[in-house]
């Protein structure tokens, strides 16, 4: 039975991606916490703290499908924690009495932490691979509509002459700026939980520091002696750059959004493969992709609130934090990771209509570069005056609908001042886009640059020791 979006099958990734779905599937969550089991028992077996049959045998069994599901399942009916169920399946799974060397001084958080980090490290994988390609779209984007001219526009109205691609670059100034924080992030969390009940590792015995370095360190995990039981920053972090990376694909979401108002018509979400966009008005092309990566932001943005509240523990372990944070969590990550991959497939599919842009460039005739001529007034009257004389100036041109060269020939005051041809400029605004275009080509060089010294895929050291 499915209850959720993410869960539904008839009508499946709507909200989610299989990819990110199976990192969350409940098989994989348990076959986590067993990962976590087996490299304990091993390091305990090496170092002599519990049998070395003991702990092969652990290792061997520490897999979902040696299990007794339907038992665990019982065991879920009448117990109230998170994993006793799961490791009384694994207990009885051993043979030879080994079952009591399972979770051998840990404790319930310690595997759920570090489960938690193996998952997070998946998913910051899967979002660093596909926002480096999201990167590579916007750069192709942004060189070949360097010099596609446009209305810039300011509190919603048109204001001045740009270009489509200088518009894509602070796209891709921010992607870039996620890419480096994804790339630190994963350091920063690739640190796993071992601290026993209370973080003090009294149950791990004399060699506890060396049991917790080694079970980490064979799930591709850091070891800090100090326990974050209680410190969720980290996570709390994560979950910012997560929710800022979706408030900039939202951000782009809403602008192909406004630009495809049929009064504008300037972008076009590509559309579905043949389907019909409206339920009743066949000729609308309505952009559903862009409407649905907006929606997710919201909740991306409450999921966020969630996890910083959850920073507030109390003393040295506070299950109302912790559940709220562990709920969150695989919902940010899977809509984060979904509104990225609906963005993959609007930008690789996007229609620019740069026939439109540059119709509404002309939409107010040569007022949108106003600008140019309070500045060339500049020099005979002063900024202030100019500028208060060109704001008259665009009464006159709205009021009777005279172009604004005609209005400053025919005026008493500016008229001698030019001669027609020396107002031109008016009368082709998409000549007046500053260095638009030599910003563009910076930008990208610099983008290029960084590109290069970025790694294949996002990957872990511990102790020499490369984890994928």
């Amino acid at each position: 039975m499915s209850v959720h979006p993410i869960d539904f099958r008839i009508n499946p990734h709507v909200f989610s991606t299989p990819e990110l779905e199976q990192v969350f599937e409940e098989e994989a969550v348990f076959q986590r916490w067993l990962d976590f089991e087996a490299a304990l028992a091993t390091v305990q077996g090496q170092l002599g703290i519990i049998p070395a049959d003991a702990a092969e045998e652990i290792r061997c069994k520490a897999k979902l499908e040696c299990l007794d599901i339907a038992g665990i399942q019982e065991g879920y009916g009448k117990s109230r924690n998170s994993v006793m169920p799961l490791l009384g399946g694994l207990r009885r799974a051993c043979v030879n009495g080994y079952g009591e060397f399972v979770h051998f001084g840990a404790t319930t958080q310690d595997v759920l932490d570090t489960g938690e980090i193996l998952a997070l490290r998946n998913v910051l994988a899967i979002l660093y691979r596909d926002l480096r390609q999201l990167e590579e779209i916007c750069l192709n984007l942004a060189g070949e509509h360097r010099e596609t001219p446009m209305a810039a526009r300011t509190h919603g109205q048109q204001a001045l002459p740009t270009t489509f691609g200088l518009k894509v670059t602070v796209w891709l100034g921010e992607i870039r700026r996620h890419i480096e924080r994804l790339k630190n992030l994963y350091l920063t969390i690739n640190c796993g939980q071992l601290g026993g009940a209370v973080a003090t590792m009294a149950a791990l015995g004399p060699q506890a520091e060396q049991v917790a370095e080694g079970t980490l360190k064979m799930l591709g995990l850091e070891h800090d002696p100090a326990s974050w039981h209680t410190s969720r920053d980290k996570i709390a972090e994560l979950s910012s750059v997560f929710t800022m990376l979706v408030m900039t694909l939202a951000k782009i979401a809403n602008e192909i959004f406004q630009l495809q108002k049929t009064e504008i018509g300037e972008l076009l979400e590509p559309p579905p493969g043949g389907a019909l966009a409206s339920s009743t008005m066949p000729h609308k092309q309505n952009p559903v992709i862009c409407q649905r990566v907006v929606a997710l932001s919201r909740h991306v943005r409450a999921l966020n609130a969630t996890v910083m509240e959850s920073m507030g523990h109390e003393h040295e372990r506070d299950p109302r934090c912790l559940w709220a944070e562990w709920l969150a969590i695989p919902e940010l990550s899977i809509y984060t990771g979904t509104c990225l991959q609906y963005m993959l497939d609007v930008l690789s599919g996007l229609t620019v209509r740069s026939d439109k842009m540059l119709e509404n460039l002309y939409r107010q005739k040569d007022m949108i570069t106003s600008e140019w001529l309070t500045f060339q007034l500049s020099d005979t009257m002063g900024k202030m005056k100019a500028l208060e004389k060109v704001h008259s100036l665009s009464g006159v041109t709205q009021k009777t609908g005279v172009s604004m060269k005609e209005a400053v020939l025919a005026d008493s005051e500016t008229g001698h001042l030019f001669s027609s041809e020396e107002l031109s400029l008016l009368e082709k605004p998409e000549r007046y886009s500053g260095h638009a275009v030599s910003i563009v080509d910076k930008i990208m060089r610099r983008i290029a640059e960084q590109r290069k010294v970025d790694p294949a895929k996002l990957s872990g050291r511990v102790k020499g020791v490369e984890f994928l």
